[in-house]
């Protein structure tokens, strides 16, 4: 058996994993420093004061207690190792406004939340993926980010405009969390290439609409036969 780790070097060490998906399997044992435990406990006593209804989720002292094992795992698997990145999912958790204590990794989703970095929200940030992956749309566009950019190109140009909303948004929401991960991490993210921001553009006439059109239309009709 391996020898406890303690939580603030493997914060230190963490890399957060693009792949990244949450479930309950335990890492291992966890020795928590002081400092460690200082935040495990004042982020605690702040869920406390926004959910109405933590009671639910820890009734006694000995759950609590679990939790917050459980909780600092999770922080330690997914990559948290920065305080601004806690202050910024309590921030998202008290604009929730719900009573209940939410699952560590939701907990965690709202730590890599892209305003955190100043970067738009999912839903701005899904709208201008969808209008700039357009086939018919004028070049050269302009995006609020690279990391924008970089989750459009990786969901694919031409299956965002043909996957449903909910599905698209779906794979957009995955592919940004992933870009926000690296940011969080200290990653500089490769720039937008130069033919996607300057250089000419086509001309947009009625034909070369209509054939980008038609060419949508086709791409969904496959899908919906899929």
């Amino acid at each position: 058996m391996s020898a406890p780790a303690n939580a603030k070097e493997l914060l230190a060490r963490m890399r957060p994993d693009p792949n990244y998906r949450y479930d309950a399997v335990p890492v291992g044992r966890v020795m928590v420093d002081p400092e460690t435990k200082k935040v495990l406990d004042d982020l605690f006593l702040r869920i406390k004061g926004a959910c109405g209804a933590w009671k639910q989720s820890w009734p006694t002292d000995e759950i609590e207690g679990a939790s917050k094992a459980e909780w600092t795992a999770e922080f330690i698997r997914s990559g948290i190792r920065k305080m601004e990145q806690i202050q910024h999912g309590m921030r998202v958790l008290s604009a929730n406004k719900s009573p209940f204590v939410p699952a560590p990794g939701v907990f965690v989703s709202w730590c890599f939340a892209p305003e955190g970095l100043g970067l738009p929200s999912l839903e701005i940030a899904y709208k201008q993926a969808l209008r700039n992956s357009h086939p018919a749309i004028e070049r050269p566009v302009k995006w609020f980010h690279p990391a924008v950019y970089h989750a459009t190109a990786a969901v694919g140009f031409m299956s965002l405009q043909t996957l449903d909303r909910e599905r698209g948004m779906q794979k957009f929401e995955r592919k940004y969390l992933e870009q926000c991960k690296l940011l969080w991490s200290g990653v500089v993210l490769n720039p937008i290439p130069v033919a996607e921001i300057s250089g000419p553009s086509r001309a947009i006439t009625p034909e070369v609409g209509n054939a980008a059109l038609a060419e949508l239309r086709a791409h969904r009709a496959e899908n919906t036969h899929e």
